[in-house]
């Protein structure tokens, strides 16, 4: 599976958000969306999903016009995994995963033994059968994120969106969180997830998209495109890129002044 986007634009009324993005995810790649806030992260994914129909260009879900595909034919290719929020609700965590089934199931029907065997292969996959009963609310922050990539899994798509997936987690559990997201695009999937802290995508990711007031700041590699200047570019933030035995790390200076090395 792949996502390809040509020179999509999009305006809420008369206010541009999108200017002539394009970029391509492949199978097995795991591309991190970076940008300040009201960079146009959002309405990309938006996009992507099909909510937001009314943009210019193209969304190619693995060679298909995403805009045109029936809703349960985009749920097939392309699965979503939120931002957590305060209000969990209190479903169990089967079913909470379960419900990623919803797609090959009619609106009126439980779903069978076919989908409650992807929701527990999705479980089982993340280490979490242990929770099957537990109430979802009742979870932890890492748990619960945990849960909603099983639910993903279970709907069978390839290709995997992540809104801000680390996101109130604590350190713990962000490194959990990407550690898993990074094994799926190595087994094949398409990984898709934006983040608002650089260290992951430069940790992690095979593809960096960064985007500055709707517009491609950067796209590629994280080392060939992530630098001193391009973060002080995007959050006007001095920062070194210091290289250890672990790895590149990010150390940010004060907000402001000139870009570090």
């Amino acid at each position: 599976m792949s996502i390809e986007v040509e020179r999509l634009n999009f305006a809420y009324r008369t206010r541009p958000v999108l200017r002539d993005v394009s970029f391509h995810a492949g199978e097995g790649q795991l591309l991190a969306v970076l940008g300040p806030n009201g960079a146009g992260k959002t309405t990309l994914f938006r996009c992507i999903l099909g909510i937001l129909k009314r943009y210019q260009g193209r969304i190619l879900i693995d060679g298909a016009e995403a805009h045109s595909l029936p809703a349960r034919e985009l749920a097939r290719r392309v699965a979503y995994i939120p931002q957590l929020h305060e209000q969990a609700p209190s479903y169990s965590v089967l079913e909470m995963v379960q419900m990623g089934t919803a797609h090959a199931v009619s609106s009126f029907s439980a779903p069978k033994e076919k989908e409650t065997a992807a929701a527990l292969a999705a479980m089982e996959r993340l280490g979490i059968m242990g929770l099957a009963e537990q109430s979802f609310s009742r979870l932890s922050g890492g748990e619960q994120q945990l849960v909603l990539i099983a639910r993903a899994l279970a709907q069978q798509s390839r290709t995997l969106v992540m809104d801000e997936p680390t996101a109130s987690l604590d350190y713990g559990n962000q490194i959990l969180v990407l550690e898993h997201a990074r094994a799926l695009a190595q087994e094949g999937y398409t990984v898709v997830l934006s983040t608002h802290n650089p260290q992951h995508a430069l940790s992690y990711a095979d593809v960096v998209l960064a985007l500055l007031d709707g517009s491609i700041a950067a796209f590629g590699p994280p080392a060939e495109v992530m630098d001193a200047a391009l973060l002080f570019r995007l959050y006007g933030v001095r920062a070194a890129f210091v290289r250890t035995g672990c790895g590149v790390l990010i150390a940010p200076a004060e907000k402001g002044g000139e870009a570090g090395v």
